[in-house]
C-alpha cells in the first residue's frame, strides 16, 4: 500500500486516530479481524459513503471491498487503504481476502448482519472461522471528536437557517405537507445532504402523535398548536430538533403543558455533566412532568445520542443502566414532552454537548413561551 502524503495524512489523521481505536478494540476482542457491513461504520472509518461494500480491518490493513460502480470514486483511497472490487457476491469476495490475509477468526457485526448474509459469509469463510461480535464501533462512535462536533454544528446552523427562511412565507392554511417540503428544500439548498429524518409537521390535534408524518389535507389554524421536530444530514451527521408554538395564539391547555415542558427540559439540562447517570438526567424532567399530574401523557425516553445515526447511543431513558454514564464528547437531545390526544401536544428538543464540566447547547432557536407564538 503506498504510504500517503504529508498533507493527505494531515486531512485524513482523525481517520487514522478512529483506525487506531477500533484495532485496539478489535486486538481485546480476541479475532484476527473484524468485517465491517454497516454503512455507516464505514463511513465513520474513511471517506466513503457508498453502498453495499464491506470493510476489513486486521492490525496491519484496512481492506475496502466494494464494486465497479464505485471504482472511480474510491481510487483516490487507494493510496492509504487496500481496494478489492468484487465481480460476484460479496461474500466470496470476504472469503477470498479472509483467506489471503490468513484469518483464522473472523469477527462480524452481530447487530447488523442479516441471517442470510451470516451464512453466506460463513459458507465462504469457514462457519468456524466467523466470531460474532456487537458494539465495538458504536462504542467508539459514542464520543465525538473534534471533526465530528463541527460537522453537527454545521448541521444545526443549516437546520435553524432553514426554518427561519420557511417561516418566512408561513400563513394560515398552508398544509402540514407544504411546511415540510419547504423546510427540507431549504436544508438542502444550505448544503445538507436531505433531512436526517422524516420531517415531522404536525398541526392541531396532531402534535400529540410524536412520531406523526404530515398530511397535505391538514391546515395551519389560528387558535390551535404547531410542533415541528426536524433535522439535517449534513456530510453524513444528523441533527435533531423540535419547539412547539401556537398560531396566532396559544391554547389556555397547550400553554399551561408548554411550561411544563419547558421547565423539565431546562432543568434535565442543567443535570448533564461528565459522570452523570443516563437514567437519573431522565429522572429529573420525567419528576417534574409525574408531579405536574401529566406523567401518563409522558411515553418516551428523555433523548438519545446524535451522529452518523439519528439514534445512537447513549439513551437518556428509565431504562439505562446503572452503568450507563454520561461521557464528554457525547452529543445527545433532551426532548421531554406532554401529548394529550385530541388536544394537543408539546414537544422542546436542543441537542447538547456533554463537557467535563457541565454541558453545552448547541442549538439556539428561541423556545420561551413568550416566543412561542407565530403569525
Amino acid at each position: 500500500m503506498t504510504p500517503p502524503s504529508t498533507k493527505q495524512t494531515s486531512a485524513l489523521s482523525h481517520y487514522a486516530s478512529r483506525l487506531s481505536r477500533l484495532r485496539t478494540a478489535v486486538k481485546a476482542a480476541n479475532v484476527d479481524g473484524l468485517l465491517i457491513t454497516n454503512a455507516n461504520d464505514i463511513r465513520y472509518l474513511t471517506p466513503f459513503s457508498g453502498e453495499d461494500s464491506y470493510a476489513l480491518v486486521t492490525a496491519r490493513k484496512l481492506v475496502l471491498i466494494s464494486d465497479s460502480r464505485f471504482a472511480e470514486e474510491i481510487e483516490p483511497l487507494g493510496k492509504w487503504l487496500d481496494i478489492e472490487l468484487r465481480k460476484g457476491p460479496i461474500a466470496e469476495k470476504v472469503g477470498e481476502v479472509a483467506g489471503d490475509l490468513k484469518i483464522a477468526k473472523l469477527g462480524v457485526q452481530a447487530e447488523h448482519l442479516t441471517l442470510d448474509n451470516r451464512a453466506q459469509i460463513a459458507k465462504a469463510v469457514g462457519a468456524k472461522k466467523v466470531i460474532e461480535t456487537r458494539g465495538l464501533l458504536s462504542k467508539l462512535r459514542i464520543i465525538k471528536d473534534d471533526v465530528e462536533l463541527a460537522i453537527i454544528r454545521k448541521a444545526i446552523r443549516c437546520q435553524q437557517e432553514a426554518l427561519g427562511a420557511t417561516f418566512a412565507d408561513l400563513r394560515v392554511g398552508q398544509s402540514e405537507a407544504d411546511i415540510a417540503g419547504r423546510l427540507e428544500f431549504e436544508m438542502k439548498k444550505r448544503g445538507a445532504d436531505g433531512p436526517a429524518f422524516g420531517t415531522n409537521v404536525s398541526a392541531k390535534a396532531n402534535s400529540s402523535k410524536p412520531h406523526y408524518r404530515p398530511s397535505s389535507k391538514v391546515k395551519l389554524t389560528s387558535g390551535k398548536p404547531l410542533l415541528i421536530d426536524w433535522g439535517a444530514r449534513v456530510e453524513g451527521y444528523c441533527s435533531d430538533m423540535t419547539r412547539t408554538w401556537g398560531i396566532g395564539s396559544m391554547p389556555k391547555k397547550i400553554r399551561t403543558i408548554y411550561a411544563i415542558v419547558l421547565d423539565a427540559q431546562l432543568a434535565a439540562i442543567d443535570a448533564i455533566h461528565g459522570g452523570a447517570s443516563c437514567k437519573q438526567v431522565d429522572a429529573v424532567a420525567r419528576r417534574i412532568i409525574d408531579g405536574a399530574g401529566y406523567g401518563e401523557y409522558y411515553g418516551h425516553g428523555l433523548g438519545h445520542g446524535i451522529g452518523l445515526d439519528i439514534h445512537e447511543g447513549p439513551s437518556l431513558s428509565p431504562r439505562s443502566g446503572p452503568r450507563d454514564l454520561l461521557e464528554p464528547g457525547m452529543i445527545v437531545t433532551v426532548e421531554p414532552g406532554i401529548y394529550l390526544p385530541g388536544v394537543g401536544g408539546v414537544r422542546i428538543e436542543d441537542d447538547v454537548l456533554v463537557t467535563a464540566k457541565g454541558r453545552r447547547v448547541l442549538s439556539d432557536w428561541p423556545k420561551g413561551i413568550d416566543t412561542a407564538i407565530l403569525l
